[in-house]
């Protein structure tokens, strides 16, 4: 009896069709992550750009109110640097701030 002969040739050729398929599902998955990529760096840049108008906006003279009023609320995103305060300070130091001055009454008075 003759031993079958497995054709090699046809079983590469097909094993090589199925990475051929797997290959092509990375490539497509890669062009989309780099897609991705692309867009997400367009967005910051954007955004970057929408925050520098805004602020040049406020600097020129625009209040945040008249801005919003007219349709243009303020960026998501802050502006990179250090963050700004919203208080003003008058020059006395917080313990300073905190300690009762010479005309407040003591906290625990007791009453007689």
């Amino acid at each position: 009896m003759a031993t079958p002969r497995l054709d090699t040739d046809r079983i590469q050729a097909a094993a090589r069709a199925l990475l051929d398929d797997k290959v092509k599902a990375v490539r497509v998955l890669a062009h989309a992550r780099q897609a991705r990529e692309d867009a997400r760096a367009a967005l910051e840049q954007a955004e970057r750009a929408d925050t520098a108008a805004y602020t040049a906006a406020l600097r020129d003279g625009w209040t945040a109110d008249e801005l919003k009023r007219v349709g243009l609320d303020a960026p998501t995103k802050r502006a990179p640097g250090r963050p700004r305060s919203t208080a003003k300070t008058s020059g006395r130091s917080t313990a300073a701030a905190s300690s009762p001055g010479p005309d407040s009454a003591p906290a625990d008075t007791a009453a007689g």
